[in-house]
């Protein structure tokens, strides 16, 4: 009695770097804002003051750029992976430039001047500025390391890598 062949179960787990990488921009964090930014300029041979008080909203939004992953980041043991990921970073700061959430609520020109587009313009962007400083100020940055971790954990599972490990 021949007893058939026993014929080995391969199962080959695809490159991580193939599975992540093509994500690229990985955005796990974003926070929406909002402020008031009073612009003033003194003007003209009297020295008036010519003012805008803006109100503004926006969004800033943060990840990980795992384009920038490389093949010596990431180590794989069977079903373990352990990835240093890059450094979370900013990848935009908007300002929301509608009239129901941006807008101009006060504009003084001052007697017999011309308006100052220079003054909006200055408001909007320190609105921006404002926004990217409060951002970093209340940890968006590790906020989306964390949640770049958990996402690529829970999407490395779908490809049955059991111990997903990060480290810096």
């Amino acid at each position: 009695f021949n007893a058939p062949p026993v014929t080995p179960t391969i199962i080959v787990q695809p490159s991580v770097i193939d599975q992540i990488k093509p994500l690229g921009q990985l955005h796990t964090s974003s926070y929406f804002l909002s402020t008031v930014v009073d612009t003033q300029m003194k003007i003209g041979a009297l020295n008036q003051v010519q003012r805008v008080l803006l109100v503004a909203c926006g969004k800033v939004d943060a990840g990980v750029d795992l384009a920038k992953l490389q093949a010596e980041d990431i180590q794989t043991l069977g079903d373990r992976v352990i990835i240093r990921l890059p450094a979370p970073e900013l990848f935009t700061t908007q300002l929301f430039d509608d009239r129901k959430c941006t807008y101009v609520v006060m504009r003084d020109e001052g007697i017999l001047l011309p308006p100052n587009l220079v003054l909006e313009t200055a408001a909007r962007e320190a609105a921006v500025a404002n926004f990217r400083e409060t951002a970093l100020a209340n940890g968006i940055l590790e906020q989306a390391r964390t949640n770049a971790e958990g996402e690529i954990r829970r999407l490395l599972g779908l490809v049955n890598y059991r111990d997903v490990q990060f480290v810096p």
